[in-house]
């Protein structure tokens, strides 16, 4: 039934109604007084951007709810800089772990491959724990043994460029089988497909990308062709860019569409080009105004989003339940984040 309109469904549009002005005024803010704090007012500022975007992020009339605590993030991130700091410490103090030795990359793997599992379910039960709708949490069910069984059978696919994405498909799907709204435990379907057609196109324009780009630079100067060197880097990272945005539209749109959570399922329509455009001009309009076009630029972005994003219910959508919430630290969440350890919805 996916992209076809059940009879009696009705479709719940979602907006985002946040300004620019407004985040303008809590970003600027929130940039002081981290500056100011020498960094520990980051998870202050952090509560402070979460409940805004929750805020302002609406279905069916109803704005979302973002409840984590300040203390809790921070604490999570001296401990994540307290392991940072072992990490360098120790390849400092013993060339063999260092991270420029094979004996310390393979160390750092094999630790990656131990704990990113735990990071994943840390993170994911911290962030849906503090998220609701309509007063009902979200929550992860997920484990560290569940976890660990996927991450080992598929984490040797990295090792082989090209199927990355079949390593990231199945964390994904990991991820999004033990996510539950109240008692109603997300049902995802296969969108193992458009998930990895995804990253097959983005290779493939990218790879004729770099076939133009190296024509171009390998041509005999004409006039303005000595500035061949010096637009390289900026057309190389603006098409790496443009192919992150393309990737992120349509991997985003395989996996919401392929979620139901009891009576309702989800219709995400986000075009590539359009994601494209947008993550470009942002970067160009903040690089451009030093970093001040930043909110506008968020919220630009939200609003694109929120507009290619509805919910679909046969029943009235307050019919699912809540179930007991539960507490969880916030250490795995910014230990991810410190590492850019990411595989959210």
């Amino acid at each position: 039934m996916d992209g076809v309109r059940a009879s009696g469904e009705q479709r719940y549009q979602a907006e985002f109604t946040g300004t620019a002005g407004e985040y303008f005024r809590i970003w600027i803010v929130n940039l002081a007084l981290t500056l100011l704090t020498l960094g520990i007012y980051s998870a202050w500022a952090k509560v402070r951007k979460r409940r805004y975007f929750y805020a302002h992020t609406r279905i069916a009339g109803e704005s979302f709810e973002y409840r984590g605590r300040p203390v809790a993030i921070l604490i999570g991130r001296l401990f994540a800089l307290a392991l940072l700091v072992i990490v360098v410490a120790a390849g400092n103090l013993v060339p063999e772990l260092s991270l420029e030795s094979f004996s310390g990359k393979a160390l750092f793997f094999a630790a990656a491959v131990l704990i990113g599992p735990w990071l994943l379910v840390r993170s994911s039960r911290f962030n849906a724990a503090n998220s609701a709708y309509r007063n009902i949490r979200l929550s992860f069910l997920g484990t560290y043994g569940s976890c660990f069984r996927v991450v080992i059978r598929y984490v040797w696919l990295i090792f082989v460029g090209i199927l990355y994405p079949y390593f990231k498909h199945r964390m994904v799907r990991y991820s999004a089988d033990n996510h539950a709204f109240g008692d109603s435990r997300f049902l995802v379907g296969d969108f193992k497909k458009p998930f990895i057609h995804a990253y097959a196109v983005a290779f493939g324009l990218g790879l004729l990308g770099a076939v133009i780009l190296l024509a171009l630079f390998s041509l005999n100067p004409m006039e303005g062709g000595e500035n061949m060197p010096e637009l390289l880097p900026v057309a190389i990272y603006g098409g790496f860019l443009a192919l992150y945005a393309f990737v992120r539209a349509r991997t985003t749109n395989a996996v919401w569409n392929a979620i139901r959570i009891g009576p309702l399922r989800f219709e995400c329509t986000l075009r590539a080009r359009d994601f494209m455009w947008i993550y470009l001009t942002n970067v160009a309009a903040i690089l451009v105004s030093l970093g001040f076009a930043t909110p506008w630029a968020v919220i630009r972005t939200m609003r694109y989003k929120a507009g290619k994003f509805a919910a679909l219910a046969i029943e009235p959508i307050d019919t699912i339940t809540q179930a007991d919430s539960v507490q969880v630290g916030a250490a795995g969440q910014e230990i991810a984040e410190l590492f850019d350890f990411d595989i959210a919805l």
